[in-house]
């Protein structure tokens, strides 16, 4: 054991430590694997279906079709109960809520103004009293029924709650604190609640990730009482026992153990939930609703409903009551009730006991441990081979426990973390051991470019002082009114715009096979063509220059600086870019023990004073007449000639407009011909001509091209001419 064993070893302890305290707090991200594994299993082998005593009475389409749009006349409910009733079913449960009066009742014409008005009042309640009422034909047809209704969890907080109907005991620990828990829900109207001989909650997974529904609450609470769910308030129903017990732990934090209801006890999770291993959703578990309405009762429906618990839900697509199972099945929201109460009637649960969960940490230690001891003493190959094969020991063993006795356990996590031990374990002793040599590369790398360092191992010669004379095309490019918008944000903000910026800005440049030569607080200073030759730089340049104008425009519109949302007035970030063409000397520049891969000439000068005329001329992409002649293929027009410091005669600018395709299109030969016109007006003197000409390039700019939107809008266009030229001399 010498000094790099150790390092390795204590490495290695460190990092099992950490990972058994990650299983431990078991952040949600872990418990969605384990979740999409158990998932897996259920596409793998579903719960078959068997013709349980559970159906469901379907409001389809056909049913629609047949009887009319939703919500159908209470007196067609109560029609409903009656034929359920006279086939012998043993409960009938609706997944509806009924929270307002039947408006197509014929004693609601009372409650209308212009009935009122038209008969008066008197009159009215004297026809009304004559008329049937709905709501109470509806309450009628469920008395001395086991008709279970539901009620719905909303969000908010109110003060209705549904009238208890069972009583819930529990025995141990107040489970309260540990069920979900609601503040507000809809509830039927009194006379329908009244009637009913059971009430439970329609909600289903509340807290389920991704939409998916693998386990339905059984018992609810609003912090005073507790509620049961619809399955398990149908099925209590359907024994007629007028309580449900839950089984909760004997000492603090409270947790549900299992629930009783009449002969059927269930395992639950601690919240009180029910694990539903699936069945695939069969057409065999549905009759459509409008077979049991049609007028003359069909015997052959008795078989198939005598002694059942029936549940009445929909299956319509306008309804919008669907959810997606386990399964990957989207069905409809009766469907997750049905399958509870039929895996609750055969007793096959999912289960997921108080050990499973030691177990798993356990052998996430132990695993790692074994991992760590093999890769320090055994090699590397050794251990990844024997960790290959406890990984298809732990999956095989979960795949048995799950299909023989319905146990969920998660091999996935020990096994990541034996894998990602082995690796990492590999990667810290190659760090140990070599860690001169990748000092020496690491170091080097912060000065040079990905690709210029690629280019130095490929030929170590060019590791020296000097450079080449080659044509290059540089880019400059700086954020307009940095500085007033750096004076509205805290240095750490303005540093995370800044990342943020140039990270977007870089990406554009680099994927055009550009260099980035360096970073000057805001701005990016580039080029192409070196370290490796590039035929096209003046093309690759010119489309990176608008992609960075299209990424700026997306960025802008997203706030990804989150200017917008704080209300800044400078909500929208503007760059200005200046790209020139021609001979530059490039390469290492510094001195012999630090130096940096970069550019030098004037070439270089000139592409940073032109991008210092984009405020000026108010364009966001100034070229020369080089970058012009190397990329005629671009949508060009002429801003104009200037005079540059240092330099004797002038040199004409150009906007980048737009690629190829725009270049082709009749809307930018529309503005090249307006914009030339202008031009010629200027250099005439014309005033009247220039002003008609300007008033018409604004136009289309504004119509087609708001990137020139700043040229054409001030009152002198920054633009060639003898007295631009003048000026410029001056």
């Amino acid at each position: 054991m010498n000094r790099s064993r150790w390092l390795v070893l204590a490495f290695a302890l460190a990092f099992v430590a950490a990972c058994g305290a990650l299983r431990i707090a078991d952040p949600p991200q872990l418990k969605l694997a384990r979740e999409l594994l158990f998932d897996q299993y259920q596409k793998l082998a579903p719960r078959p279906y068997q013709d349980l005593p559970v159906r469901i009475i379907d409001i389809d389409e056909a049913s629609l079709s047949a009887i009319g749009q939703w919500p159908w006349p209470r007196n067609d409910l109560a029609r409903l109960v009656d034929r359920l009733a006279g086939y012998g079913a043993a409960a009938i449960a609706f997944d509806f809520v009924f929270p307002e009066s039947d408006r197509m009742s014929p004693a609601a014409l009372g409650r209308r103004s212009d009935v009122l008005s038209s008969l008066g009042g008197d009159l009215t309640q004297t026809i009304v009293s004559r008329l049937p009422d709905n709501d109470a034909l509806f309450a009628k047809s469920m008395a001395d029924r086991n008709v279970v209704l539901g009620f719905g969890i909303v969000p908010g907080a109110n003060d209705r709650r549904p009238v208890p109907k069972a009583g819930v005991n529990y025995s141990g620990e107040d489970p309260r604190a540990s069920l979900h828990t609601f503040q507000g829900n809809a509830v039927n109207i009194p006379v329908l609640d009244e009637a009913a001989a059971g009430i439970g909650a329609i909600s289903v997974s509340p807290q389920d990730d991704q939409g998916i529904v693998r386990q339905v609450p059984l018992l609810w609470t609003d912090g005073r009482k507790i509620f049961p769910g619809l399955a398990l308030e149908s099925l209590r129903a359907a024994q007629q026992v007028p309580a449900i017990l839950a089984r909760s732990t004997p000492h603090p934090p409270a947790g549900i153990v299992s629930i009783r209801v009449g002969d059927v006890e269930v395992p639950t999770t601690q919240a009180g939930e029910l694990r539903i291993r699936f069945t695939h959703d069969v057409p065999e578990r549905y009759i459509p609703a409008h077979r049991i309405m049609a007028d003359a009762p069909d015997e052959a429906l008795r078989p198939l409903l005598e002694n059942h618990i029936v549940l009445i839900g929909t299956s319509a697509v306008g309804l919008l009551d669907v959810r997606v199972t386990a399964l990957g099945e989207t069905v409809p929201g009766v469907s997750i009730h049905a399958q509870a109460i039929e895996q609750m009637i055969l007793g096959e649960h999912l289960r997921r006991p108080d050990w499973v969960e030691p177990l798993e940490i356990l052998w996430t230690v132990a695993f790692g441990l074994l991992i760590a001891a093999l890769g320090l003493f055994a090699g590397p190959a050794v251990a990844l081979s024997t960790g290959f094969v406890l990984v298809i020991a732990s999956v095989a063993g979960s795949w048995f426990a799950f299909d023989r006795y319905w146990i969920l356990l998660d091999p996935l996590y020990p096994a990541a973390v034996g894998l990602a031990l082995h690796f990492a374990l590999t990667s810290f002793r190659f760090l140990v051991t070599d860690r001169d040599k990748r000092f020496v590369r690491r170091a080097f790398g912060r000065y040079v470019s990905p690709a210029v360092l690629a280019e130095l191992e490929k030929n170590p010669q060019a590791l020296r002082l000097g450079g080449e004379e080659r044509e290059l095309t540089i880019l400059f490019l700086d954020v307009r009114s940095f500085t007033s918008l750096s004076e509205t944000m805290s240095p750490s903000a303005l540093v995370e715009f800044v990342n943020v910026l140039l990270s977007h800005l870089s990406d554009e440049i680099v994927d055009e096979a550009g260099t980035i030569d360096k970073y000057i607080g805001d701005s990016i200073m580039a080029f192409w063509n070196a370290p490796l030759a590039v035929p096209d730089h003046v093309v690759r340049a010119c489309r990176a220059c608008l992609r960075m104008r299209e990424r700026m425009r997306a960025l802008n519109d997203a706030d990804a600086f989150g200017f917008k949302a704080r209300g800044h007035a400078s909500a929208v970030v503007r760059i200005g870019i200046g790209l020139n063409t021609g001979m530059a000397c490039v390469g290492n520049v510094g001195s012999q023990t630090r130096f940096n891969y970069s550019v030098l000439g004037d070439a270089v000068n000139v592409a940073s004073r032109v991008e210092g005329l984009c405020k000026d001329v108010g364009a966001d992409i100034l070229v020369t007449e080089t970058v012009v002649e190397g990329a005629p293929q671009f949508a060009w027009i002429e801003a104009g000639s200037v005079m540059l410091r240092g330099r004797a005669a002038g040199t004409k600018i150009y906007c980048l407009v737009g690629d190829e395709e725009v270049a082709r299109s009749d809307r930018f030969a529309a503005l090249k011909q307006a914009h030339d016109a202008l031009l010629a007006a200027w250099q005439t003197d014309d005033r009247d001509s220039w002003v008609r000409g300007r008033d018409r390039c604004l136009a289309i700019a504004e119509a087609d091209f708001p990137m020139l939107l700043g040229l054409y809008k001030t009152p002198e266009p920054k633009l060639g001419g003898k007295r631009k030229e003048a000026a410029d001399a001056h």
